[in-house]
């Protein structure tokens, strides 16, 4: 069989994938883990680290994910080309630069967009495995981390930044922004109806963007 290419261009959205490929990856997190890296930190708990996924070791097939996060561009289009319901901050010019992620978005509208791309959310543990690579790591860019390699708390944008502008922080696989920016959705439960997210965003600190961290869907509306 012929090798899968490392880079794709996905169609009508115009969208670069990249390709993780088959194989293991230590998923999930020892809660002893997360109280010796707080320390480290001088960080404090939140209820929310108790809710990560236990420690564990998988196997996934290859898949593909977008390298950037969807942006106002890319979901404008889709709004246009297949009358999508535009975001409930579509208003708001601060939140609608061409190159931000789009944000105020529900969960069937992510749905809704992915299907017109001709694609899917992932899932946590492919989600997981994007940021994480094979290696156990704790972020994106590796387990020594810098609070200024993502567009988090310490870098004071106090808003979603262009897609892709902290290459620092990119994964193994050179997916960008899966710490900081925005949640971004995947296809999993968090509990009950909720979906989780992953990600962390402008407003997080760096123990809230590690690569383990769950959140469920804040409602139906919003992103």
């Amino acid at each position: 069989a012929q090798p899968l290419p490392p880079r794709v261009v996905s169609q009508p959205d115009g969208a670069e994938m990249v390709l993780v490929p088959e194989g293991s990856l230590t998923f999930g997190v020892k809660q002893e883990e997360i109280k010796a890296l707080l320390k480290t930190l001088k960080a404090g708990w939140a209820d929310i680290y108790a809710s990560e996924h236990k420690k564990q070791t998988l196997t996934l097939p290859a898949f593909y994910i977008d390298r950037l996060e969807v942006t106002n561009e890319h979901y404008n289009r889709f709004v246009g080309a297949a009358k999508g319901k535009p975001s409930r901050f579509a208003r708001y010019p601060q939140l609608n630069a061409p190159k931000q992620p789009v944000v105020g978005i529900g969960w069937e509208d992510a749905e809704a967009h992915c299907r017109w791309s001709g694609k899917r959310l992932p899932t946590e543990e492919e989600w997981e495995k994007a940021a994480r690579g094979t290696d156990g790591r704790t972020w994106p860019g590796g387990n020594e981390y810098d609070e200024k390699a993502y567009n988090g708390k310490a870098a004071e944008y106090s808003a979603p930044v262009a897609v892709g502008s902290f290459p620092r922080g990119d994964s193994k696989y050179g997916v960008a922004d899966m710490a900081g920016n925005v949640w971004e959705m995947t296809s999993s439960t968090w509990q009950g109806d909720a979906k989780a997210m992953r990600g962390g965003s402008f407003l997080n600190r760096l123990a809230d963007v590690r690569v383990t961290v769950s959140r469920p869907t804040f409602d139906a509306e919003v992103n």
